[in-house]
């Protein structure tokens, strides 16, 4: 039993430490912070919980006034978010619709506008040889490209981007969250407009997708079409944002790396899962045990609330060799930063190359940026998600590529 809170300043101010002293003294621990969960804090922990989402379930529990799931503690009832609140075998069947336009091809076909994207907000600033990595490219490359491709309206590309940093990068209760949820309110009637306008005039994009289609021969309605949006919206605009992030002050601190990746720049995509697993975006996810059970010999109870932690997992010394140390060639590298079992991250392939390009146009078209890491701020709270607010920077500048 341990006095745990990953929402706290202290826990934020030592994070890394924390974890490591849970991994290797007691990788699943009882907290009683927010009416008691568990922790898991190691690599086998994790797999275990992920990928027995018969035992371990994702959707929403009675007993818990059908809150939502993801998150210890909960942050309110809302709509569900679909397909991560679905356990087989109604999952399957949304999952499969998202599959057909977020696979592995279905992503490559978007590298033209990722490309276009990442142009367009370097080209913003390049001239100036000044910004701010992560509000003039890092958050608004992904909002653009994500949102475009779902027929959300950019116009409000903005609003969305600021919604979804703010949430995941402050603490619940506090200015910079209730800010961001104001914003996602205006987000969310945003989108059910768009919906709407959709039904009137069909497009061909991913809304416009959804809408044609059916589930168990009925077709989508459109609360269940804004439920699947939600998660895609919320998935692919600031996850990517705050990896790509991380991975800049990494670069920022580690000029013998970015020179490799400058002179070699075919190991951007090994390298981006070592990014991933040392900076996973989201660092946590909850769980809610269905029955009664053991866990690495805990005895769990139904209707427990499990907190597994996607970072702590990936610097188990068990699975990786020389955790703390990044190595761009990395193999095997199986990290759990996009989850495992059936709510494996359905995004991730378009996630890597949004994240592919941005470092990629940016080591080669401001190869020598230096943030002022005297001014940067990271996430105040990193019980959920971990990245940066903001990242000042100077580059000697550069010329207009479109």
């Amino acid at each position: 039993m341990i006095d745990f809170d990953h929402h706290s300043a202290e826990f934020a101010a030592h994070a890394d430490e924390r974890w490591k002293e849970l991994r290797e003294t007691c990788p699943v621990a009882w907290s009683t912070r927010y009416g008691g969960f568990w922790v898991v804090s190691d690599y086998e922990g994790n797999q275990e919980v992920l990928k027995h989402h018969e035992i371990f379930t994702s959707e929403r529990w009675p007993q818990d006034d059908g809150h939502g799931t993801s998150q210890i503690p909960s942050l309110g009832k809302g709509e569900p978010a679909l397909p991560l609140e679905l356990d087989p075998p109604a999952h399957i069947s949304v999952r499969q619709l998202l599959n057909r336009v977020m696979s592995p091809n279905a992503a490559e076909a978007m590298r033209p506008r990722i490309s276009y994207w990442v142009a367009r907000h370097i080209d913003a600033v390049i001239e100036g040889g000044q910004c701010d990595l992560a509000y003039d490219v890092a958050s608004p490359v992904p909002a653009h490209v994500t949102l475009e491709w779902l027929g959300y309206p950019l116009e409000h590309a903005e609003l969305a981007s600021q919604a979804t940093h703010e949430t995941l990068g402050f603490p619940p209760g506090s200015e910079g969250f209730n800010r961001g949820y104001e914003a996602t309110r205006r987000t969310h009637q945003i989108l059910r407009e768009a919906i709407a306008a959709h039904r009137d005039e069909p497009k061909e994009d991913i809304i416009g997708y959804l809408i044609q289609q059916e589930l168990g021969g009925t077709p989508l309605d459109d609360a269940t079409i804004f439920n699947m949006c939600v998660v895609l919206v919320g998935g692919g605009v600031d996850t990517t944002t705050s990896l790509t992030s991380s991975a800049l002050v990494h670069l920022n601190r580690d000029g013998r790396l970015r020179t490799r990746l400058i002179e070699e720049p075919e190991l951007i995509v090994p390298a981006t899962e070592e990014f991933l697993r040392m900076y996973p975006p989201l660092s946590t996810i909850a769980r809610t045990a269905r029955q009664d059970t053991e866990l690495r010999g805990c005895p769990v109870q139904a209707g427990d609330r499990v907190l597994i932690s996607r970072h702590s997992a990936n610097y188990d010394t068990k699975q990786f060799d020389e955790p703390e140390q990044f190595r761009p060639d990395r193999f095997p590298n199986r990290h759990v930063s996009f989850g495992l079992g059936v709510h494996r991250c359905v995004g991730s392939h378009l996630a890597r190359l949004m994240f592919q390009e941005m470092i990629a146009q940016i080591l080669r078209r401001m190869p020598d940026y230096e943030i002022d890491e005297s001014a940067i701020i990271p996430y105040p709270d990193r019980g959920f998600a971990q990245g940066w607010l903001n990242l000042p920077a100077r580059f000697t500048p550069g010329s207009l590529q479109r």
